[in-house]
């Protein structure tokens, strides 16, 4: 896989969790207080798994447990279904002139629906054949270049100004371009920095 098994479940789980929420049209409300707790539940295991394993390669014995792939893969999917559960919502708010006031994750019961889809994943990224994988590594490395093309994109309406005025996807081209241009030189330096100094 071309990302670490956390990075890997983060960006698969982020697709996941945006390709279920744009599939449920323009609605932007973040998910309810009764939401929260789930939720983040989700991201505390993922924060918890993330820092554990830092503390292990310290080799300062501050650890709790010895994580494997399999914790890694879990904690990041989890993470990354909570990543897309904000990040579209908050496109949506600041996008649409005609977002509408619900949220796509209003209950257990969705929450369920993307823990079940997120549960196929993990299975075919960690137990599936060869053939499955590629399509995943595939899409993980996608779902990093679509969660920065929002986040970017959703800077780029605000500081062009451009909220809450585009009724289709043509409307959004600009912003759109400087989101994904954005990414793109963020990918890149990264990648640079890593070749010549890591």
């Amino acid at each position: 896989m071309p990302l670490c098994a956390r990075c890997t479940g983060m960006y698969l789980g982020a697709l996941l969790s945006l390709a279920f929420h744009f599939w449920q049209g323009k609605q932007g409300s973040l998910p309810p207080r009764k939401m929260v707790i789930p939720l983040g539940l989700l991201f505390l295991a993922f924060a918890v798994d993330g820092l554990n394993s830092w503390a292990a390669s310290l080799g300062t014995g501050w650890n709790f447990y010895e994580t494997t792939n399999l914790a890694r893969l879990i904690t990041g999917t989890g993470a990354g279904i909570v990543i897309g559960a904000v990040l579209a919502p908050i496109f949506y708010q600041t996008a649409w002139a005609d977002w509408i006031k619900k949220s796509s994750l209003p209950d257990s019961k969705a929450l369920l629906v993307l823990l079940a889809a997120a549960a196929m994943i993990i299975l075919v990224v960690y137990a599936g054949p060869q053939v499955l994988r590629y399509p995943a590594a595939v899409l993980s490395i996608l779902g990093v270049l679509v969660v920065l093309c929002l986040a970017y994109t959703t800077l780029a309406l605000i500081i062009l100004k451009r909220e809450n005025i585009a009724n289709s996807w043509r409307d959004l081209l600009l912003p759109l371009l400087v989101g994904m241009l954005t990414a793109l030189l963020q990918v890149s330096f990264f990648a640079f920095l890593r070749i010549h100094f890591l």
